[in-house]
């Protein structure tokens, strides 16, 4: 007998419930991975308190949600600090891009967010600012189209966006090995199915395949390297294309958003190292034959040749020929660029290192038509954009920038980011940021000559802290850059790297990459050091990057009083403790400290007032040794002798000697009190 069939209603149910039953079979091993702490959501940003104060802190991890790589090779954020709550009156600024926002060699104060930040506090006397850096190595507009929604969430006033350079290589770039679509709906949705749990565990079961089948292949040597998939993308090919069409829909899209939450966004042009950087990967069109090519080839020795010995017509002569053969040779045009620079003609050799730059087909330089993108999205969006080439230009000599601003390819030196900062900081005066007395458009020409030359006269003045030991921790970490590939190879060891700076900054930035200690205790080792050599002026500098990198702690302001104690400028040293018992009033060695500088300069009065509140700050909790209690107990001896307050300097001094037994210091003053006291002066 044959069972009855299921009704319309029933089929309906049962075929629902079929696609259904996977669906939840997935949903319950998401919520039981999750439940069980499996994998991260890598958030933005996560709370953590610092130096006493609940904040923001920006997740270092943040980009684990962007690189399939082992855990050692994908890029961390810098851990900004945010106040929860925005100060009034305060600008919040997110600079968002690459390795160039992020300061890549550099670290924290080197960057040009940092150096931003510095001297919009010092402009904005009656008001604050935070800029917040948000730069990460090898991430692209597909990245920062990601983090707009969180970043947006933090209250931004203005996001300041300087990206491009990664569009090919950056993770999801067209040439990338992160790469898994050229739609940017695809990618999106990765990008978001990479937070679940069950994708990370996918992932982690995928990548220890790999690690288990490529056992016997060498690792990549770099993170450009470890990026680079497709190592040779001709201009105008279709991959040339599609990372064109999407870094413009991704910028206009950024921009959209922003303005729909009412963010003011500014955008810059990009720079790169034109006149010191060769193409990495030079190349022909595809109709020279092979005949073309070795002549082309030949020629091109023949003009190195022929530039090293000085003869700079010849030169000319020789790579026009090569580029009458075959004009898609990028070699070639950058080799006639330098003979041209060499014969005095810079304008047309800028023409050729760019179109060297745009020939290169490996592709970590951006080329112009990004500029011509940026400069047309801001147009259409009217947003302002910041002629970043224009100020490199006139800060670089005949026009053309090199290695006097750029540490390699693009990016730039301490002088060159110190420049982007006060490119940044003259368009946020123009456009006047804080209340626009009107709309903040695009303007085609936002820096008129009187900008250029004020922004190449002001960025030198100011660095905000930066010292020796900063640009030797960018300059070992570059050390290693440009000797791997795709620079030319060299072997990587320590005794061929030079210091910048001295022996000591170089061990402190080798202890610094080798062992992973903090920046922080980097610079109170070398204060130290130079302490230890009688050089306090060299010392200060270094206590003065810490505190000006992080002004909410304590410690570097006590250290420069202590240094200002024994340069006995004590109304200097008060200042700094001052500041340093602000940002901890209860600190019984600051008040110690304040109550020493007292007795230094006979305030006696102020002096016991400091020295009972750390008497009494010890007694709730001791933090004193033995002799540093009873040497706090003679000096409030000393302070109440001095304002003849005898009972009570006889009982510290008693106190001091019951901790410390022939203490001779204290020893000594009782006796001069009992003399005095037998023998008073009239």
């Amino acid at each position: 007998m044959k069972p009855a069939p299921l009704s319309t209603s029933r089929r309906i149910l049962f075929t629902a419930l079929m696609l259904l039953l996977p669906v939840l079979l997935l949903t319950l091993a998401e919520l039981a991975l999750r439940l069980f702490g499996y994998g991260e959501s890598y958030p933005l940003v996560h709370k953590k308190m610092i130096f006493g104060k609940e904040k923001y802190v920006v997740n270092r991890e943040i980009g684990q949600r962007y690189f399939f790589l082992p855990e050692a090779r994908t890029p961390e954020a810098s851990e900004e600090v945010i106040d929860l709550a925005k100060k009034p009156n305060t600008l919040r600024i997110f600079c968002l891009g690459g390795s160039t926002t992020a300061g890549f060699p550099y670290e924290i104060n080197a960057t040009f967010p940092f150096q931003l930040q510095h001297r919009l506090r010092e402009a904005l006397t009656e008001s604050g600012a935070e800029v917040i850096n948000l730069g990460i190595a090898a991430v692209n507009s597909h990245t920062v189209l990601d983090l707009l929604p969180e970043v947006l969430e933090l209250q931004p006033d203005v996001l300041i966006i300087y990206m491009g350079h990664n569009e090919f290589y950056g993770a999801q770039g067209v040439g990338s090995s992160q790469y898994v679509s050229n739609s940017r709906f695809w990618i999106a949705a990765y990008l978001k199915l990479r937070r679940l749990r069950l994708t990370q565990l996918l992932e982690q079961i995928i990548r220890g395949a790999g690690e288990k089948s490529g056992a016997n292949r060498a690792a990549p040597r770099s993170m450009m390297e470890a990026m680079a998939k497709d190592q040779a993308i001709p201009l105008d090919s279709e991959k040339f294309q599609i990372a064109c069409r999407n870094f413009e829909e991704n910028l206009s899209e950024i921009i959209r958003k922003a303005r729909r939450r009412k963010v003011q966004v500014v955008v810059s042009n990009l720079v790169s190292n034109l006149k010191d950087q060769p193409p990495f990967v030079s190349g022909f069109s595809p109709a020279a034959d092979e005949f073309t090519r070795r002549r082309c080839e030949s020629l091109l020795l023949e003009g190195r040749g022929l530039l090293e010995s000085g003869q700079f017509q010849a030169a000319r002569e020789t790579f026009t020929r090569a580029l009458e053969l075959d004009s898609a040779a990028a070699e070639a045009q950058y080799y006639l660029g330098k003979s041209l620079l060499a014969g005095g003609d810079s304008a047309r050799a800028y023409a050729r290192f760019a179109k060297a730059r745009d020939l290169d087909r490996l592709r970590f330089r951006a080329p112009g038509i990004f500029n011509r993108i940026i400069q047309q999205v801001a147009a259409r969006e009217n947003i302002p954009l910041v002629d970043m080439k224009a100020v490199f230009r006139a800060a670089s000599p005949g026009g053309i920038p090199g290695k006097e601003l750029f540490l390699e390819h693009l990016h730039p030196n301490f002088n060159g980011y110190r420049l982007m900062a006060q490119a940044f900081l003259e368009a946020l005066r123009i456009l006047q940021v804080i209340n626009p007395p009107a709309p903040i458009g695009y303007k085609a020409d936002l820096f008129q000559p009187e900008n250029l030359q004020r922004i190449i006269k002001e960025f030198p003045r100011d660095s905000a802290g930066v010292t020796e030991l900063d640009l030797e921790f960018g300059a070992y970490r570059n050390y290693f850059l440009v000797n791997r590939w795709p620079f030319p190879e060299r072997p990587v060891d320590l005794a061929s790297y030079q210091p910048v700076g001295s022996e000591i900054t170089k061990s402190l930035a080798v202890k610094h990459y080798r062992e992973n200690t903090y920046w922080d205790e980097a610079h109170y080792e070398l204060a130290q050091h130079y302490l230890d050599r009688g050089q306090p002026y060299r010392a200060l500098r270094e206590y003065r990057a810490v505190h000006l990198a992080f002004p909410e702690n304590y410690f570097p302001a006590m250290k420069m009083g202590d240094v200002m104690i024994g340069l006995q400028e004590y109304a200097i040293a008060k200042r700094w403790y001052d500041k340093a018992l602000e940002l901890n009033p209860q600190n019984p060695f600051l008040l110690a400290k304040m109550g020493n500088l007292y007795v230094f300069v006979h305030q006696f009065t102020e002096a016991v007032k400091y020295f009972s509140e750390t008497l009494k700050a010890d007694s709730a909790r001791s933090v004193f040794s033995t002799y540093e209690k009873a040497n706090l107990l003679y000096l409030a001896g000393v302070s109440h002798a001095n304002l003849k307050n005898w009972p009570e300097a006889r009982r510290l001094l008693d106190e001091a000697l019951r901790l410390q037994p022939g203490f001779e210091p204290a020893e000594k003053l009782k006796v001069d009190i009992q003399n005095y006291l037998a023998n008073p002066k009239e």
